[in-house]
């Protein structure tokens, strides 16, 4: 009996002591799996870097009390600053700011691609940090194949997969694609997220953390969150939306932070014994916070500090109060720099306002940013029909011509007195690339490149006319 209670005190000690380690001192210290857990993620940010000062000086102090502080981005880095956009290096300035915050990880979004296939490896190679994507197929295309996850590891070994995925909302004939300029994705594949995530449900194990960084937008992240129970938190991005407060679907914790760096997204995850047993979240508003890195805030200054595009090109006298007053500026500048008839200039196209008082190049940029150039067809007004009938009802913003819903499919085409224009001719019709391509309308005439963008058509009109004024234009009618 003694020798059974012996044998019982040296197994237990054994066991002890291969629970702890001892420092230089030769003292004891007792190892847990007990650790906390911070995860920051941001997405949609669109090149706006301004607010990298506070956020720097945010997740800076946070990692000086805390070994596992992890950022993330769930995609869309690039277009909405001429900053960036504009760069000799396109989307550089985003990509060399978040090397110096030490991003973790980034998800592809859609507009990743608006550069170009090219620009987007050059970006990723100078990041410090990989692009994740899992419902992407590249072996045919100019990009690198991304990588589908990640695993990342706290002080303690324990593991966080972190699976990307991508949106393809938009139908392409038979194909479905992210929604950017379909010519800049020639040779990629983009599978079904909802089939894909099922080849990487295995990597959940009860002692990880399984984590989509996802552009999806809030709605199919619900989707996912339903079809899935493996999933432990879901950080999205692609809507914009700003969720105050991150909910529980399903298993998932759903989480999404804005855009353009207004909001950092924090999650806290506490681990004892090395399994998860708390988790939440919030939204930190960037306004708020008063500390600002000094480094990064030089750096930020340097990007910023570009006379060309501050130059003043116009003066606005009205304020412009909805998209069709802005479009019909822009197909206007179309008809004027190229002689076109009638032009037309979708609503997704228009992405931002510009100021009134002093425009400078920089808006029109920042209203244009995509660098699409126009394409020109001879087209019948039946052809123009079709061209409106299958974009969304008020979509097309026009030039040249005023036109009005009648009926289901019927669209009457108007000069700017309300006369129907004349049946029997052709007109020329410009229309962007992104339209020419990404839109299916009728047209005989397989179109002609102007190899002059919208934006350059647009400063060049407001160089011109050095004085607008857009109150109250209306040129779509009908749409009620």
């Amino acid at each position: 009996m003694i020798k059974t209670i012996k044998s019982l005190f040296f197994l237990s000690l054994l066991l002890f002591i291969g629970a702890c380690s001892q420092d230089s001192s030769n003292t004891i210290v007792v190892e847990n799996k007990n650790e906390d857990i911070v995860i920051l993620h941001m997405n949609d940010i669109h090149a706006d870097i301004n607010n990298f000062p506070k956020i720097a000086a945010y997740i800076n102090k946070l990692r000086e009390t805390n070994e596992n502080v992890f950022l993330l981005s769930a995609g869309d880095l690039f277009s909405g600053n001429p900053v960036v956009d504009q760069h000799n290096k396109p989307g550089y300035p985003m990509i060399d700011l978040m090397n110096k915050l030490k991003f973790d990880a980034s998800a592809i979004g859609n507009h990743e691609f608006d550069y170009g296939q090219d620009v987007l490896n050059k970006r990723i190679n100078q990041a410090n940090f990989p692009f994740i994507c899992a419902n992407i197929e590249a072996e045919n295309a100019i990009l690198n194949q991304p990588e589908p996850y990640i695993t990342l590891e706290t002080q303690l070994g324990f593991q966080i997969i972190i699976l990307g995925l991508i949106e393809t909302g938009t139908q392409i004939g038979d194909r479905y694609i992210p929604s950017t300029h379909p010519d800049k994705l020639d040779g990629i594949d983009f599978p079904y997220y909802r089939y894909e995530i099922k080849d990487y449900t295995n990597l959940k194990k009860s002692n990880n953390l399984f984590l989509v960084l996802s552009h999806l937008g809030e709605g199919s992240d619900q989707k996912l969150a339903d079809e899935n129970s493996i999933i432990d938190i879901i950080m999205g991005g692609h809507s914009h939306k700003i969720i105050q407060t991150p909910y529980k679907r399903n298993n998932a914790l759903i989480c999404q932070a804005g855009s353009k760096g207004r909001y950092i997204g924090r999650v806290d995850i506490k681990i004892e014994d090395g399994l998860v047993v708390s988790k939440s979240a919030k939204l930190i508003e960037v306004n708020n916070l008063n500390e600002t890195d000094e480094e990064i805030a030089l750096l930020t200054n340097q990007y910023n500090n570009n006379p060309v595009l501050e130059r003043v090109i116009a003066q606005n006298l009205a304020e412009f109060r909805n998209k069709d007053e802005l479009g019909s500026l822009m197909t206007d500048a179309i008809n004027w720099n190229l002689n076109t008839d009638i032009s037309f200039q979708n609503s997704g196209g228009i992405r931002s306002w510009l100021p009134l008082g002093d425009i400078k190049i920089k808006h029109v940029y920042e209203l244009d940013p995509f660098n699409n150039e126009i394409i020109i067809f001879e087209m019948t007004c039946d052809e123009i029909r079709s061209l409106i009938n299958n974009s969304g009802k008020g979509d097309l913003k026009v030039a040249g011509m005023h036109y009005q819903y009648i009926e289901e499919g019927n669209i009457q085409l108007e000069n700017y007195d309300g006369n129907l224009i004349d049946e029997t001719k052709t007109y020329k019709v410009g229309v962007s690339s992104y339209i020419a391509s990404a839109y299916i309308f009728d047209h005989n005439d397989e179109g002609q490149n102007s190899f002059i963008s919208s934006s350059e058509c647009l400063i060049k009109f407001l160089e011109y006319k050095k004085v607008i004024n857009y109150s109250g234009v209306k040129r779509i009618f009908g749409t009620n």
